[in-house]
């Protein structure tokens, strides 16, 4: 890795890092909108949507749906209908 790319990617991970992210900006709205303690409660629904995806991730299922292209676009279509959903309501 050359020190120009090294810089770049340190600049990046910064940046990232001193931002914050959507679930971040979730548990703020909940605790702004709802008080301090739906904000709290909002946490662990957040902890458990990460888990739930390094879950996941540790089973070897992204790989799966990265291999398959038929996985993928079951998975990209059940998204598309859950965005629907969501929208009509």
């Amino acid at each position: 890795m050359t020190l120009a790319t090294w810089f770049a990617f340190f600049a990046a991970c910064w940046a990232i890092s001193i931002s914050p992210g959507a679930g971040a900006l979730a548990a703020m709205t909940s605790g702004l909108n709802h008080g301090l303690r739906r904000g709290l409660i909002t946490v662990p629904g957040l902890i458990l949507g990460i888990w739930t995806q390094l879950l996941i991730v540790g089973v070897g299922l992204g790989a799966v749906v990265a291999a398959s292209a038929t996985a993928f676009e079951v998975v990209r279509w059940s998204g598309v209908a859950y965005l629907v959903f969501l929208g009509i309501q």
